[in-house]
């Protein structure tokens, strides 16, 4: 497991996504299961922390956007 996945799945995880490291966004996609275009559009609404993130797409923000896992 990755430290992303780690943090994905933790509900209470202020990581972070380095969106400046395109390796790191690829992991936090992966992670997330979701696709770079979801992940960017949370980032811009809601910031880098993951909690809000994954809020952010599991609330409707881009949820239709998510990959099936």
């Amino acid at each position: 497991m990755t430290s992303e996945t780690d943090a994905a799945e933790n509900p209470r995880s202020e990581a972070a996504v380095d969106v400046a490291d395109p390796a790191a966004v690829r992991r936090w996609t992966e992670a997330l299961g979701t696709t770079d275009e979801a992940l960017m559009k949370a980032v811009q609404v809601v910031g880098t922390r993951i909690d809000r993130i994954k809020e952010y797409l599991g609330s409707g923000g881009m949820a239709g956007d998510q990959e099936d896992g």
